[in-house]
This record gives structure tokens, C-alpha cells and sequence, in this order.
């Protein structure tokens, strides 16, 4: 397996590459104030529980209410199963392309999405990894039932909820648990936060790069990664995996947050916000 230096096994996902687009979320505080929250790694979290990037502080947003994803080309927003939902220019949101201009509504507030195409076409000075070999799709093998399962979409969320892409009922997967998509052409794997962690080949990760015949386990499930073209991809379809006993909720741990993280908080219905936390560091960049 082949990690970014940036992104070790309990890190936080990569930095964006030079050769991609740059995202900025421009948050409505106040009816005429916007604070600007530069996206600078591959992966951006929003929702009310600490640990996401932008926390906002409300009883209808989700502990992990949505993901925004930069793949090195092009920038997409993914429901996490969230019970309220997000809206896409008054839209439902579940699985889209974000393009400049847009605004995501996550029910109180408004984020504008800036997205700055990168100056040159370059990327092979950039990457962090190597592109040999660089599979365009992969897919999971159940280890136990040999089920494979094949991500249809850019973003595959996998999680014990319904409305996931991969559902697994284990009472050890959080509702959702991680995400899989690809980087630059490479298949990555993300850790959503999750009580119990993702594992790859016994080690837990906050987000990885994925070979051929890596161990991927969530709770007590345990897959294996296929890369498409091998003998295994040409029996792939899309299913669910379901664990007949009773389904727990799953509470989850709160974790230390980093330096450039928001936190919003509701302090009434009139939204009048309040900052719970400088956003100096952010204008800076950190």
C-alpha cells in the first residue's frame, strides 16, 4: 500500500494537489456577514459534532451531515444519510457535482460554493503518489459470503444506515462509517468519524490509498479490495449486507479537533450566530 506522506495511518486526509481545483465555502452568519472557509484537503466534513471541519451547531443538522470531496478534477457533495437532508440551488442533495456559484443549504444556514480552477495542467510534479498502476474503478469482496460489491456512484458512503450505498447492518459500523471514492484516479478510503474506526490490513486509518487484495474492515466486516479487471470484478453488482440481529445505536465519541475547524452555533430561531471559535487561522490559510 502506498500512503501520501501527508496522510499516515491516523492523519488527516491529504492537502489538494497543485492540479486541482481550489474549493472556498462562503457560510451566510448573519443576513449580511459571510465568513469564507478555505476546503483545502481532499475530504471536508460538515455537520454539529466536533471532529467535522465546519461544525454548525443546530438541533437539525446531522453529527456527520455531509461530505464534500475534491477527486483532483472535479468537486462533489454527498448526503451522509443525513435525517433533514441538504439542498443543492433549492434541490435535494444526495450525490452531485458541485459547480461555482452554487449554494448548498443545510437547514439553517446558506454556503456558497467558490471553486477556482487550477492555473496549470500540469500534475505529475504535484502528486504525491505514483499513477502506476492507476485503476479507474474498484470494488469490495465480502469476505465471508464472497458477495461483491460494486460502487456505482463517485462516492460510495458505507455505514449501518439506511440511504447508504453500502449498508451493512453490524452493530459494530456507525450509522455512517466511511467513504470510498477515488483521488486522482487512485481508490482512497475515508474514516466518517467513526465510534469503532476503519481498518485496512488490521490498521486503523483516517483515510488511505487502496491496492489490489487490501483488507478493508468496518466493525466486525471484513472486505476485500478488488481492483476492476481482475477475474473477481466480472461477478460485481450492488447489494446489501445485513446482520440479522438487532441493530444498536451506535453513540458517537467525540474526538480532538484540529486548528482550522469551524464551530457555529444557533444561539436562537432569528439566526443571530454566534462564532464559537477564531477564524484567524483560517484567513491565513492554516
Amino acid at each position: 500500500m502506498v500512503l501520501n506522506a501527508e496522510a499516515g495511518p491516523t492523519g488527516p486526509p491529504p492537502l489538494v494537489a497543485d492540479g486541482a481545483p481550489r474549493l472556498t465555502l462562503a457560510l451566510n452568519i448573519r443576513s449580511h456577514e459571510e465568513t469564507s472557509v478555505a476546503c483545502r484537503r481532499v475530504v471536508t466534513l460538515i455537520g454539529s459534532r466536533e471532529g467535522c471541519k465546519i461544525a454548525l451547531r443546530h438541533e437539525l443538522v446531522s453529527p456527520i451531515h455531509l461530505a464534500v470531496v475534491n477527486d483532483g478534477s472535479q468537486v462533489f457533495a454527498v448526503d451522509l444519510a443525513s435525517k433533514r437532508g441538504a439542498r443543492l440551488n433549492g434541490l435535494k442533495l444526495e450525490h452531485e457535482r458541485l459547480s461555482d456559484g452554487d449554494m448548498l443549504t443545510i437547514h439553517p444556514w446558506e454556503l456558497r460554493v467558490e471553486i477556482e480552477e487550477p492555473t496549470h495542467a500540469g500534475q505529475a510534479d504535484v502528486l504525491p503518489f505514483s499513477l502506476e498502476p492507476s485503476p479507474r474503478h474498484v470494488v469490495l469482496e465480502h469476505v465471508d459470503s464472497g458477495r461483491i460489491l460494486k460502487p456505482t456512484r463517485e462516492l460510495c458512503v458505507i455505514g449501518r444506515r439506511n440511504g447508504c450505498d453500502i449498508v451493512v447492518s453490524d452493530r459494530q459500523v456507525s450509522r455512517v462509517h466511511a467513504l470510498l471514492f477515488s483521488y486522482f484516479g487512485r481508490p482512497a478510503i475515508f474514516d466518517l468519524l467513526s465510534r469503532n474506526q476503519t481498518f485496512v490490513n488490521d490498521q486503523a486509518v483516517s483515510y488511505c490509498f487502496l491496492d489490489d487484495a487490501d483488507m478493508v474492515t468496518v466493525g466486525e466486516t471484513h472486505f476485500r479490495v478488488r481492483l476492476v479487471g481482475s477475474a473477481v470484478s466480472d461477478r460485481a453488482g450492488k447489494g446489501r449486507l445485513v446482520d440479522e440481529g438487532s441493530e444498536a445505536t451506535v453513540a458517537l465519541d467525540p474526538e480532538e479537533r484540529t486548528s482550522d475547524m469551524i464551530d457555529i452555533q444557533a444561539v436562537d430561531t432569528t439566526q443571530n450566530w454566534r462564532i464559537a471559535e477564531s477564524l484567524e487561522k483560517v484567513a491565513r490559510g492554516r
